[in-house]
């Protein structure tokens, strides 16, 4: 498996609440995590940088290459409710972290399997023979809007008030979470991203450079893009490739 990711503060922001992280285990399975952060003036970054930690150290703490598919999926669920009250319990007893709160996308790549958790609008993306694919569903006002059929899908894709999210970790004790399997094939790619790559670069731009690029650069080629469409957010991303 390889694995190839970056950050970058962007051209307009100050700080990066972002945070990504990524592993590989004996057995041949992958991990790997990417959350944006938001709240107060320090909480963003601190709200990411704990859900990092917390899923991250589960996983590897926890994983073992005997589990199945369910048994993954309750690993990546349970990793995500236990870093969601950790930040939520964290912000309750600071007022200057009150609110805080980040999304997170995590994946565990096993056995021809991509499994899934997100909350919030950070996405996963599958780049399978020749093709790309939006794996997760944005928690936001702009989806429930396409959902109900209010906008269409080109004014979803540059609405105003895309950014506005309806779910995030630690912003609530208790966290409805999403979660999603994919056939993961030698080959295939899963593009973990915030949405300061998503919002700015269109799903076929992400799939031409991947095509057109050395997979060890391709973090930095995303970025790159991101940053020349406007650079408005904070940029992460991570690529696996089987």
């Amino acid at each position: 498996m390889q694995i190839n990711g970056n950050t970058d503060v962007g051209r307009t922001r100050i700080a990066n609440e972002d945070a990504f992280r990524y592993g590989t285990f004996d057995d041949g399975a992958a991990w790997a995590i990417v959350c944006d952060g938001m709240g107060g003036v320090h909480g963003g970054k601190i709200a990411s940088s704990t859900a990092i930690d917390i899923v991250s150290q589960k996983i590897r703490k926890c994983y073992n290459p005997s589990m199945s598919l369910s048994s993954v999926e309750n690993l990546l669920l349970s990793s995500v409710t236990t870093a969601n009250c950790i930040v939520y319990d964290r912000g309750a007893v600071d007022s200057e972290l009150e609110g805080m709160g980040t999304t997170i996308v995590a994946a565990i790549i096993k056995n021809g399997e991509a499994c899934i958790a997100h909350v919030g609008d950070s996405r996963a993306y599958k780049i399978s023979n020749g093709s790309i694919r939006l794996i997760t569903k944005d928690h936001s006002l702009v989806q429930e809007m396409l959902d109900m059929g209010q906008i269409t899908q080109s004014e979803f894709e540059n609405h105003p008030r895309k950014n506005i999210i309806t779910r995030a970790m630690g912003v609530e004790e208790k966290i409805e979470i999403e979660f999603n399997t994919v056939d993961f094939e030698k080959g295939d790619a899963l593009l973990l991203c915030s949405d300061g790559l998503s919002g700015l670069v269109s799903k076929q731009e992400l799939l031409e450079i991947y095509n057109s690029n050395e997979f060890s650069t391709l973090s930095d080629k995303y970025i790159e893009a991101a940053n020349d469409n406007g650079g408005v957010d904070n940029i992460t991303v991570v690529v696996m490739k089987g």
